[in-house]
Parts: structure tokens; sequence; C-alpha cells
């Protein structure tokens, strides 16, 4: 029995000795050291540069999307306004040419008009066809082509909703009409003239209003006519 107690003894000095120095060494620590250990989450300044680190971020990523969805939008307004352009000269292609030397008065509908000056100052919004229909609201009657419909202005009922252009669309698009009597010059260049002439410059610009104050050009096109005589 004194033999275990003994033994019994010896261990708790061990476990003793053991715990002042286990103390010993921590209250050994240096102050840095100490704050390393007893510090918790994050500090308020580290918070706020966070925050500027992730908001900055933010706003990179959202210019980035805004210029992405403008550069769509702009490919849309310049899809549609070539087309439109497109439409309406290749009208004017299908007109006769003017002939002897006074320039023809234009008529007040378009659906009279029969020579290529009858466009010159033409403008119309939203854009037609020569039967009055809104583009994008037609539709070809089973008679004839739409190409052929589109020329002879015949009226057609109105196409399906679901294939109808929006008309708020539709409506900010304008389309006006160049006409210019044009002589060869020297270089291969093409200068106008208010002379007689049997060649004509014809433009057709397409804009685009954004907003009530802000009117962007999304599409121009230009052809050159002349008036060829007949072979005998």
């Amino acid at each position: 029995m004194l033999t275990r107690s003994g033994s019994l003894g010896r261990i708790a000095r061990r476990i003793v000795v053991l715990s002042d120095a286990s103390r010993s060494r921590s209250c050994r620590r240096s102050p840095s050291e100490l704050r390393k250990w007893s510090r918790r989450g994050f500090t308020f300044a580290e918070s706020v540069i966070a925050m500027t680190v992730i908001a900055l971020a933010g706003a990179a990523l959202l210019t980035s999307i805004t210029g992405a969805v403008t550069s769509c939008n702009d490919s849309v307004f310049q899809t549609v306004g070539r087309g439109l352009a497109q439409q309406l000269m290749d009208e004017i292609a299908a007109s006769k040419f003017p002939s002897g030397t006074t320039t023809t008065t234009a008529a007040s509908t378009r659906l009279l008009f029969t020579m290529v000056d009858d466009y010159s100052g033409f403008t119309e919004r939203p854009p037609r066809t020569r039967g009055g229909d809104v583009l994008g609201t037609e539709q070809s009657s089973a008679s004839m082509s739409y190409s052929a419909m589109m020329m002879s202005g015949a009226s057609s009922s109105s196409r399906p909703t679901a294939l109808q252009a929006p008309t708020d669309f539709m409506n900010r698009f304008t389309r006006s009409v160049l006409v210019e009597k044009v002589q060869p010059s020297t270089g291969g260049a093409w200068t106008t003239t208010t002379q007689s002439s049997l060649y004509r410059r014809v433009t057709v610009i397409v804009t685009y209003t954004v907003t009530a104050n802000q009117t962007r050009q999304v599409a121009k096109v230009s052809r050159m006519f002349a008036s060829v005589s007949a072979s005998p």
C-alpha cells in the first residue's frame, strides 16, 4: 500500500509540474502573438476595404454589361434600318427616269409616284408600303407575291399578331429621300448640277428616334441612276 501511495504521489507532482510549465510558456508569449491568438473576425477598416473592392468590381461588371446591351441594340437598329432603306431604294429603281429637261413635280401621294424625281424630298414615319400599310404589319395576298404587292400598292389584310413588328418600335423609324442631278467630273467623281442631266444620285436615309430630343442615323443607301437610250 505504501508503495502505491508513493507512486500516485509522484504522478500527481509530475502533473502539477507540467501544468506550471505550460502556464509559464503561455506567459512568455510576445504581445504580438497574444494579439494574434486573441483576434476574432475582421476589423472595421478591413470590412470597409472589402466593401470598396466589391463595389468597384460590381461597377466594372455592370459597365461591361451595359456596353454589350447597347451594342446589341445598335446592331438590331442598323439591320432593320438597312432593310427599310433597301426596300425603298428598290421601289425607286422600278420608277421611270425623268424625260426632258425639266424636273417632274412630285405627286401628293406616294401611290401616284411614277418618276425617280417624284421621291425627291419624300419623308415618312413610320415606314409604309405604297398602299399605306405600316411595314411589319402587312401581309401579301394569295393572288400576288409580296414584292408585287409592294410595288403595285395593293392593300392587304393585317399580318397575324404573332408575326407583327411592335408598333412602338416601327414608329421610331423615319425614312427620307434625297434625289440630286449629277454630272461626271474629273477623277471619277460626281458633281451636283441644276442643269439638265441624264444622271441622278438617290440617297435614302433611315433614322431611329431614341428619345424625344435624340435621333440617330442607322442606315444610308445611295445609288446612281442614268437614262439610257433604247437600242434601235
